[in-house]
């Protein structure tokens, strides 16, 4: 599946444009700093310490300044020719980059890694809200999975480049070698780019606001009125709050406690790619193919069940008298543990991601999905940023035991894990759902941009609830109340489902009360924006009888936003009967005369 959808022009090009972008953002900027760090004449009176902390800040600073506009520009305009033109930049940032290695210029270096990271930060709104809109929505989560293993393996790859081409300290031969190689990369991902089908905007007629401060605000605080898509955006934060942490302290680790070679870093962070490759990969066919938040739990699980293993280990690690090289260490079963703790891990942060990203993707408005992107890059960035202050105080609390920094993430991972399970229960109903109900017999979904539209949804299936209701939950990737026509066997899962609102149950929907109550219920749904599903014989009985049609217009009047959303349930082929298609279409109504 991953093969034939990177052969496919509609992702292959994307593909290879933001891998060969990745990778030479992290070769040049480590190469600068690598440049900044050992050659002191080109240093100058400047710190090396204070250039290299510069130069990691102003890599992100752009995320945060330019996210809001960038977000705006790939809404307003053809994400593709966004790209496209952010594609364009790189090749002149390069050779700027070797401009200051000629010149020996501190200055002209910091001004490229200030704009490199500028360019990533116009590249990425357009490049996370083009997948929904190429992709069907059965592709999403495998192009999610290759998106995030290919972006680590850049990254890794590019510092692994930046690392070995800069070790032959030979002057003017960084900028033929380093940035010669790097205008080539960069010129690939431009004839890349201009290989990917064109993406229409959604919102032509949107009037871009290019105050950064006001838009920036503006950007995040929209993003937090969207119920669906909020959640997961703290989410894929605190995935780069721990990434972040984690890839920072391998060669602090590697030094102190293994007191090992440069190489065993290198080898522990290409197994930390590898293992969110797994877990990415996993999670595509545990989903089989869907939007699975459940998956969100189970990757914490394994986070925390690793880390919990890696503090005994790491806690009791002997001291060591001689350097270890590569062979040596990884011949040592304990630290062969070491090494796949550290991929299990990992692989808890592929299954915690993907859903996150899918949902993000699936679930934002389309007409402001590229806004909703931005605002994850800005929040994304004062996570890492925290990150780095974290780290700093756990490392001088401790007087430098990188140990418990390690330790530390383990224990925010649960209090992650924790919030996750009380402040989500959609998530637990989710992950529970996961051992309740056959995957594979699960439709696939069709025509659902809908379901990202703010406001509450009345959602409407063409066959009965009461007997599939858990096979329609996790059918559809959205919060819902089902309402049934009778009672469950009593049970703690279905007494937690009623205390969470997850079903609604009636006993005797034929009388005029109990219908009359159901009319109360979509409305209280309503105006607490959840979504509420109904059949298609009772969706049409209170359309008879109780003008269910009006209630959008009488809500629109007190500023409560209802959409309802039919679904048309068919058969892929004569021989697909346990798995059909669920196509979505939502119901154009008039408004309401005379009310």
């Amino acid at each position: 599946m991953a093969l034939s959808l990177i052969r496919d022009k509609r992702f292959g090009a994307f593909f290879w444009t933001q891998f060969l972008g990745a990778f030479n953002d992290n070769l040049l900027k480590f190469a600068v700093t690598l440049a900044v760090t050992y050659n002191e004449a080109l240093r100058g009176d400047w710190s090396a310490g204070l250039l290299v902390n510069l130069i990691a800040g102003l890599f992100i600073l752009p995320f945060v300044i330019f996210s809001a506009t960038s977000g705006q520009l790939a809404d307003k305009y053809d994400k593709t020719k966004v790209m496209r033109l952010a594609k364009w930049l790189e090749p002149f940032i390069v050779l700027i980059t070797g401009l200051g290695f000629v010149l020996n210029s501190v200055e002209l270096l910091v001004t490229a890694v200030f704009l490199l990271g500028s360019q990533a930060a116009f590249f990425g709104p357009a490049k996370y809200a083009y997948l929904p809109d190429q992709l069907k929505p059965h592709e999403l989560v495998m192009a999610n999975a290759v998106v995030e293993s290919a972006t680590f393996m850049a990254i890794l790859l590019g510092t692994i480049a930046a690392g070995g081409l800069m070790s032959a300290d030979a002057g003017h031969t960084v900028v033929y070698v380093v940035c010669g190689f790097g205008l080539l990369v960069a010129l690939a991902g431009v004839w890349s780019a201009h290989r990917m089908p064109l993406t229409p905007s959604h919102s032509a007629g949107l009037i871009v606001n290019w105050n950064v401060v006001s838009e920036t605000w503006r950007n995040v605080r929209f993003a937090t009125q969207l119920s669906a898509v909020w959640p997961s955006l703290l989410g894929i934060s605190w995935l780069w709050f721990v990434g972040a942490t984690y890839l920072t302290q391998f060669p602090l680790l590697t030094k102190t406690v293994f007191n090992a070679s440069a190489g065993v870093a290198t080898v522990l962070l290409f197994s930390f790619t590898v293992g969110l490759g797994i877990g990415a990969f996993w999670c595509e066919r545990l989903s089989h193919k869907r939007i699975e938040m459940g998956l969100v739990l189970v990757g914490l699980v394994v986070m925390v069940f690793s880390g919990l293993l890696l503090h005994g280990v790491l806690i009791n690690y002997p001291s060591v008298g001689s350097q270890q090289g590569v062979l040596l260490f990884f011949s040592q079963v304990r630290n062969i543990g070491i090494l796949l703790l550290f991929v299990a891990i990992s692989a808890g942060v592929g299954l915690y991601s993907v859903p996150l990203y899918s949902t993000m993707q699936a679930l934002a408005p389309k007409e402001a999905r590229s806004r909703v992107v931005s605002a994850n890059n800005i929040v994304n960035s004062f996570f890492m940023v925290v990150s780095a202050g974290f780290a700093i105080a756990i490392l001088m609390g401790t007087q430098g035991q990188v140990v418990w920094v390690f330790s530390a993430v383990t224990a925010l991972n649960a209090v992650a894990l924790g919030l996750w399970w009380f402040k989500q229960p959609y998530v637990v109903l989710r992950a529970a759902l996961l051992f309740k109900v056959q995957r594979r017999h699960l439709p696939q979904l069709a025509d659902v941009d809908h379901l990202g539209e703010p406001g509450g949804h009345l959602i409407v299936f063409p066959t009965l609830l009461h007997e599939n209701h858990l096979h329609r939950m996790a059918g559809l990737p959205l919060e819902m109340t089902v309402v049934l026509s009778g009672r469950l066997k009593s049970s703690r899962f279905v007494a937690w489902m009623r205390k969470h609102r997850f079903i609604l149950e009636f006993t005797k929907l034929s009388e005029v009360d109990a219908q009359k109550e159901l009319i109360r219920q979509i409305a209280a749904h309503m105006q607490e924006e959840r979504s509420i599903a109904i059949d298609k014989p009772m969706y049409e009985l209170l359309r008879r009888q109780y003008r269910l049609d009006d209630m959008p217009a009488v809500l629109a009047k007190k500023g409560v936003s209802m959409g309802i959303l039919e679904f048309q349930e068919e058969l892929k082929n004569e021989h697909a009967i346990s798995q059909p298609i669920w196509r979505l279409s939502k119901r154009m109504l008039q408004p309401a005369q005379g009310m």
